[in-house]
């Protein structure tokens, strides 16, 4: 159940099926090497992280974001982040050490790797599972932002600066900024997902 799980969770959020793709178990199964029962629990268990979308006797699909929706999204990820940085962060004598380079320095990698440090920042349990929730639900559309946005990685890389010099006073309004400029594109990422309803085969 749990390798199913995994494996699956990581095909959605990571953008292999496109929006509004049906999850069918019996399909899905096939490519897990599972049976349907462990694939149709753990696509229940996503639909309760709101990782993927369901409804009674209508199944499963990957979520169909509309512009609201993601600009929604992106104003939760703006509140959250600023949560996590409001009060006096736990002390990091190297936060350079908190986010270290990765051999692989894609886009949305680097978004996630980001607000999961800051995250850590905060020692309330509720926030970091509530950022970790909503880094989840975002990276399939990350990609699109990066092709959209041609302004997004140097506004990553300036949130990146801030963390590892510790400046959390700067790093709040990069967020807001990081944030504001995820709303006013967020049609351009909408139409760049050309979400469409398909079954796995």
């Amino acid at each position: 159940m749990e390798r199913v799980y995994l494996d699956l969770k990581a095909r959605i959020v990571g953008g292999a099926y496109p929006p509004g793709t049906r999850l069918d178990p019996f399909h899905l199964a096939k490519r897990l090497a599972a049976s349907p029962t462990p694939v149709r629990e753990a696509l229940h268990r996503l639909s309760g992280e709101r990782v993927v979308d369901s409804w009674h006797q209508e199944g499963f699909r990957q979520p169909i974001f509309a512009e609201a929706d993601l600009c929604d999204l992106y104003h939760w990820a703006s509140a959250l982040i600023w949560l996590a940085l409001r009060d006096p962060p736990l002390d990091l004598s190297e936060p350079e050490a908190s986010l270290p380079r990765m051999e692989v320095e894609d886009y949305p990698a680097r978004v996630a790797r980001l607000f999961r440090a800051i995250a850590l920042l905060n020692g309330n349990r509720e926030i970091r599972f509530a950022i970790s929730n909503m880094i989840e639900r975002s990276e399939f559309f990350r990609a699109a932002e990066a092709r959209t946005d041609p302004s997004a990685e140097q506004l990553l890389s300036t949130m990146e600066v801030a963390f590892r010099n510790a400046h959390w006073t700067e790093l709040r309004s990069k967020n807001a900024l990081f944030h504001r400029r995820r709303v006013a594109r967020a049609g351009r990422v909408v139409a760049k997902l050309r979400p469409r309803s398909q079954t796995i085969e």
